[in-house]
């Protein structure tokens, strides 16, 4: 027995949780090991920069001293350091990037299998409220999110590496400053330097954040409205078709439009806003060129140190101040980062929810049996709303017969095939189901995944053994006589067959895979009533032990069937009222 209520409340995932998901995986051992190379990479290219730092000091008091030997010689070590920091560089640049590589394959995976599990992927398409585009988070916004994460973790920690070396330099070039305050003194200030950087960074990260504050919710609005307008050229695209046949161009163009007024909004709204932050860092980063000479220049004067001291002193504050203004220059990253956490936060939650939540209002208990019996016991169906569709379902279907389920166009017919096949979570009742039988659930658009015809034909069995010369037979034999040669051709094939043929297409593989039982839903709508015979007494002839049960409106569908279900009977009084 199977109750379909079993589930496990969880909480909501935090931004800390995705961010751990990774490394909490079987694949943590060979990603810390990565990112420990990228780790240690990163401390020796900021070592490069401590030596570089000193060669700067030798190289110029060389210059001063005129002393050609040593500046030639010293030229040399720098091209030694250079080629050195190259290397390092590049190789850095590369393990990152396959850190993210491997991260981005392990996540996507994981995503695709939380959207996917209990069937997810069906279940927010029925609500479809809080989560939109579902392939935009696992093909964009897990690339973004891994590749933001590694740059503002490697730029995070060479930051604070970067002060943590040059800190103790820049405090013993800073020596001390003397200022005059008239009849009071004067005032020495050891390590202004230090104290210098440390101000104008942290004054300049307190504003960025105050106007900067509104680009995170800005982000996470826009790839949501430029998904919507993307979906929407999309559905235009696939419906083409239709969209001419009604000559609906003009309502089209009105859609379109107004899906990109909504784009164009939002994004002036974030121009505007990083203009505002673009005058700020802007006007932080030139003065932060002219605020080392201005600040090293006392020390060089007085005498403190010589030209290599001074020049020693300008790149130790610039490295100083740059490793403290991490958040100044990485702000409107930091804010896309934020954004993409949101969105993939949102989705990965909504799932859980949904699934939380359809598992809460799901009652359905589903039983095996070993007579070959199709029995509902007590059903009652509901809408994803809670309002009843219908009550009371009482049937029982013995295989060896074939029903006819019908009724008046919304009422509940396909929901109740859908419940059988265990896919509607909303109401409750018993199920009983033949145990070891093959049902096969027939919609009334066949699915016709991208690839191959043979692997359309064979959905969702990939690797059913089957010759190409059986497929080409029960190709003509559903009346499909131009798509016999087409077997290993490639195409968007939904696109490229008409209603028609794609029920046609349905047909096929119920001759393929044999069922027992086969539930065909408005199969035949797209079909004249010669075709619509012909693949009836087609089914019943090549396979006699299987139970065709058939939703529909046709009253021809009578014919071939010699059981009738009516739904109507199991309508709410206060509906039918």
């Amino acid at each position: 027995m199977q109750d379909a209520n079993q589930h496990v409340v969880s909480s909501p995932m935090t931004a800390w949780g995705l961010l751990m998901l990774y490394w909490r995986s079987y694949e943590k051992t060979i990603a810390l090991f990565f990112l420990m190379a990228v780790s240690i990479m990163t401390i020796i290219l900021v070592a490069m920069d401590v030596l570089f730092n000193n060669w700067y000091n030798y190289f110029y008091d060389a210059m001063q001293n005129y002393n050609a030997r040593a500046a030639y010689d010293l030229i040399w070590i720098f091209a030694f350091l250079a080629a050195v920091n190259i290397v390092l560089a590049v190789y850095r640049y590369y393990l990152q990037n396959f850190l993210g590589l491997r991260w981005r394959r392990w996540l996507t995976e994981n995503i695709i299998k939380r959207w996917l599990s209990k069937r997810s992927y069906y279940l927010l398409e029925e609500m479809g409220d809080q989560t939109d585009n579902p392939d935009q988070r696992i093909q964009e916004d897990v690339n973004s999110f891994v590749n933001l994460t590694l740059g503002l973790f490697v730029g995070f920690l060479g930051s604070v590496v970067t002060f943590v070396s040059f800190i103790y330099i820049l405090w013993k070039l800073s020596s001390v400053i003397v200022i005059p305050v008239g009849h009071y003194g004067v005032i020495h200030i050891h390590g202004y330097l230090v104290c210098v950087a440390i101000l104008y960074t942290l004054i300049g990260t307190l504003i960025t954040l105050r106007i900067g504050q509104p680009l995170p919710g800005l982000n996470f609005e826009q790839q949501r409205k430029e998904a919507n307008f993307r979906f929407a050229a999309i559905d235009l695209r696939v419906h083409s078709e239709h969209v001419a046949l009604y000559r609906g161009e003009e309502q089209q163009k009105s859609t379109l439009l107004n899906s990109f007024k909504f784009v164009f909004d939002n994004w002036y709204q974030i121009i505007l806003r990083q203009k505002k932050l673009l005058w700020f860092t802007a006007g932080y980063n030139q003065t932060s060129v002219m605020l080392p000479l201005l600040v090293v220049m006392p020390n060089y004067f007085h005498k403190v140190f010589r030209l290599g001291g001074f020049m020693q002193a300008l790149r130790a504050f610039g490295l100083v101040q740059d490793s403290l203004s991490f958040i100044v220059n990485s702000y409107t990253t930091i804010a896309e980062w934020r954004a993409v956490i949101r969105r993939l936060l949102t989705f990965l939650n909504r799932v859980e929810d949904l699934s939380h939540e359809t598992a809460t209002r799901n009652h359905f208990i589903y039983h095996e049996n070993a007579n070959n019996l199709i029995v509902a016991k007590d059903v009652i169906l509901k809408t994803p709303v809670g309002e009843v569709m219908l009550e009371n379902i009482n049937e029982t279907l013995e295989h060896g017969h074939h029903y006819w389920i019908r009724g008046n166009s919304g009422i509940g017919k396909s929901t109740f095939v859908r419940t059988i096949a265990g896919i509607w979570p909303y109401g409750e009742g018993e199920f009983t189901l033949p145990v070891g039988k093959h049902v096969m659930y027939i919609p009334q658009r066949s699915y016709m995944p991208l690839g191959t015809l043979k692997a359309a034909l064979l959905f969702p069995d990939e690797v059913f053994p089957v010759s190409n010369e059986t497929l080409q037979a029960l190709l003509r034999d559903c009346d499909l006589p131009r798509l016999v040669d087409q077997l290993d051709h490639v195409t968007i094939w939904s696109e490229h067959l008409s209603p028609g043929e794609l029920q046609r297409i349905a047909f096929v593989r119920v001759l393929l895979h044999k069922p027992d039982w086969v539930f065909l839903d408005e199969s035949t709508s797209a079909l004249d009533l010669a075709h619509e015979k012909f693949l009836y007494d087609l089914l019943r002839q090549r396979l006699p032990n299987c139970s065709l049960i058939s939703v529909g409106h046709r009253p021809s569908l009578a014919e071939y069937h010699d059981r009738i279900i009516e739904m109507a009977k199991y309508v709410p009084a206060t509906v039918v009222g």
